[in-house]
């Protein structure tokens, strides 16, 4: 009941085949040339922000003392908690070298800082 395929018609269907997997396999490159030039450009484009601090107060005591600086933070860090202003550069140098507020043990802002 099968018909026997003449080697000629087996070779077209191949080709035919090739031909399919060439056009999917252009089409892959064609993408991945398009979001690789998307990423040049958005590299090229776009400096990374610079790198924040930012000053975690401790709560006012019961003793009606207020708000003291605890801690200088990178902006970034995470265990700075909620109560925090925002510090320049300079601001942040001279908090961790002239007042003595302490540095985040966990985000290194003295690193940074290049106070160590």
């Amino acid at each position: 009941m099968s018909e026997k395929v003449s080697r000629l018609q087996h070779l077209r269907s191949v080709r035919a085949w090739l031909l399919w997997q060439l056009r999917r396999t252009d089409d892959t490159i064609a993408e991945l040339e398009r979001q690789e030039a998307a990423a040049q450009r958005a590299t090229r484009t776009s400096p990374p922000p610079p790198r924040g601090w930012k000053l975690a107060m401790r709560r006012a005591g019961g003793d009606g003392t207020g708000a003291a600086p605890d801690a200088v933070h990178t902006g970034d860090c995470g265990m700075a908690g909620k109560n925090t202003r925002p510090l320049a550069r300079e601001q942040a140098l001279r908090a961790i070298t002239e007042d003595g507020v302490t540095a985040c043990p966990y985000c290194r802002p003295d690193t940074d800082l290049g106070v160590l």
